[in-house]
């Protein structure tokens, strides 16, 4: 048992987290990280355009618009890839905000998946309205949808098939609020929409989430064994600062009820990047902090697929 202290709007908390670890399978890290190509014409000032993002088993191309700003690491805090934003400072409510996220797929009906979406929002919000807006890609299926609802909120949609070669679909969204998008936030939704470039292959067949109790007992398991204790310890020096940052971060504002318990699997590879991530109880904090986990550097386990056990407990 570890222990971490770290003050939030002046209250002392006492942040108790348990490591112990093994795997099997594999499955993706949901949210990318990272970084970037410049391109600039003879006798042009170089200027940052395109940026390159990857993550576990995925990698892809995306154009910067001219006077946007590409981010991948506050992307992470909204569960998605990679957002765009004009200027310097990202609106807080994230309107004029462009969104990319990678999506598993489940077969190769895109517009299905974008169906399922609509029905989901008609029973949310009865007064909800769609209509087609001209956006495409030049190489991929796309599937664009504005759903709105009058005088509360506008949000532009655009599903995208790279083909049968990838095991994901992009989806690209965009949200402005009470009124519809400007001329010069569509222009730059379609220049992400039609820049993007898909780079990463199929996924291997072992790649399927991972029963949380099957990795449970792997990650018990490993904790038996010499090797696997002193990993333990070694993961729980190098994870332990920023899982109190990243705490910090997560609980601030929340109230007591949302601030229990719950468990975090890490399935480390041999390079000791995150493979996979699972939480349960899926509590706001957790999921909050979930992408952190997918994201970090982790040290070198004693062997391929190894599941660490992180039990967090917020006093």
């Amino acid at each position: 048992m570890r222990e971490f202290n770290f003050r939030e709007r002046g209250v002392d908390m006492n942040v108790k987290i348990l490591f112990p670890a093994k795997a099997i399978l594999s499955a993706i890290a949901p949210l990318a990280l990272v970084i970037s190509i410049v391109s600039a014409g003879p006798g042009q000032k170089e200027k940052m355009d395109h940026l390159m993002v990857f993550g576990q088993g995925f990698m892809f191309g995306v154009q910067e618009p001219d006077g946007w700003r590409g981010d991948t690491e506050r992307a992470a805090k909204y569960h998605v890839n990679v957002i765009f934003f004009r200027g310097r400072r990202m609106p807080s409510d994230l309107e004029g905000v462009i969104r990319v996220r990678i999506n598993k797929k489940a077969d190769e009906d895109t517009a299905k998946d974008l169906a399922v979406d609509m029905d989901g929002y008609r029973k949310r919000f009865p007064d909800i309205r769609f209509e087609d807006f001209a956006v495409s890609h030049s190489r991929y299926s796309s599937y664009p949808k504005l759903f709105y609802v009058e005088g509360q909120f506008h949000e532009y949609v655009v599903y995208i098939n790279p083909g049968e070669g990838f095991w994901y679909t992009f989806s690209v969204a965009l949200g402005t609020g009470e009124t519809p998008a400007s001329e010069a936030e569509l222009a730059a939704f379609r220049t992400v929409t039609s820049s993007l470039l898909a780079m990463g292959g199929k996924a291997p067949a072992a790649q399927v989430p991972t029963d949380f109790d099957s990795a449970l007992a792997a990650a018990d398991e490993n904790l038996k064994s010499k090797e696997g204790e002193k990993y333990d310890v070694a993961f729980a020096r190098k994870a332990g600062p920023w899982i109190s940052r990243a705490l910090a971060g997560c609980t601030k504002g929340l109230p007591a009820s949302d601030l229990g318990p719950f468990t975090v699997l890490v399935r480390v590879a041999e390079t000791g990047q995150a493979e996979e991530v699972l939480v349960r109880p899926e509590t706001k904090v957790a999921l909050c902090l979930k992408p952190s986990f997918a994201g970090a550097k982790n040290p070198k386990p004693p062997g391929p697929s190894w599941w660490v056990k992180v039990v967090i407990a917020i006093r």
